[in-house]
């Protein structure tokens, strides 16, 4: 028994129109974080640059890291950079860091226009 009853060309073009689909839904990522340094919840002496790799190439224009003290205030001046010969690195320059917990927010923009964000922190002994 037949649940359904599509003619051939119908049904060629349901078909082609899934695998386009699937193939299209691929085509878009999202850049997730893959790394980061300082790893998040790691304790570390006062690092001088935050950088997180991501699975996808990030758009410049759009992505950045900040930085937040414990209390919340922004503990870095610098502007984040997607680094030139990685499109899937994104640096933020730290100045000299005083123990605590600190707080990194980031969001990425993948060149494909999909946007992620997300925090994590660590600990300077």
């Amino acid at each position: 028994m037949k649940l359904f009853n599509f003619p051939r060309p119908a049904l060629r073009a349901l078909t082609l129109g899934a695998a386009a689909l699937v193939m299209t839904s691929t085509a878009f990522a999202h850049a997730h974080l893959v790394s980061s340094e300082p790893a998040a919840n790691a304790e570390v002496t006062a690092p001088t640059e935050v950088t997180i790799h991501f699975t996808e190439p990030l758009e410049p224009a759009f992505s950045r890291v900040e930085l937040s003290d414990a209390s919340g205030k922004p503990a870095a001046a610098a502007e984040s950079q997607v680094d030139t010969a990685d499109a899937k690195v994104l640096h933020l320059a730290l100045p000299q860091l005083t123990a605590g917990r600190y707080g990194v927010h980031w969001t990425a923009v993948a060149t494909d226009g999909h946007r992620t964000q997300g925090n994590f922190a660590f600990i300077v002994k």
